[in-house]
């Protein structure tokens, strides 16, 4: 039997959890979530995305996208439009706000992350992102 202090999901769903509520603790100031921020990030990378695709992409089903979607467009950080071209798709798209926070935000995150990697070298890192890339992968086949 294993022991779920040795268990590989135990320990990555922890460190996980650890992390996010560090980040979080840094995005209350502005009144937002690691979901929420993770949306803005997807959006910084490619405004105009459909909601389908940011969901898919992040791992959220569609109730959790929508909950998201409506908690930053009433934050004013975006904004919801039908596609032109098929108006069953709803695209995303920053506003102004949701732009600018770009200057701000990537700088907690760096810095949380820098914080969990302390003790760790350059390597290291590159090893860890590898291997939670493998484990991601094996399981998703």
């Amino acid at each position: 039997m294993i022991k779920l202090d040795d268990s590989i999901g135990f320990l990555i769903n922890r460190a996980a959890f650890t992390m996010k509520r560090a980040f979080e603790h840094k995005l209350a100031a502005y009144d937002l979530t690691a979901p929420q921020w993770a949306v803005l990030t997807r959006l910084w990378e490619k405004d105009g995305q459909s909601l389908i695709a940011i969901g898919k992409n992040l791992y959220f089903d569609k109730a959790t996208m929508s909950g998201i979607i409506d908690r930053l467009k009433k934050k004013a950080l975006v904004t919801k439009v039908r596609d032109l071209m098929d108006r069953r798709l709803i695209k995303v798209c920053l506003t102004s706000e949701g732009s600018r926070l770009r200057n701000e935000l990537p700088a907690h995150a760096i810095a949380v992350n820098q914080l969990a990697a302390k003790g760790f070298d350059k390597n290291d890192i590159e090893r860890l992102k590898t291997y939670l890339k493998m484990l991601h992968n094996n399981l998703e086949e």
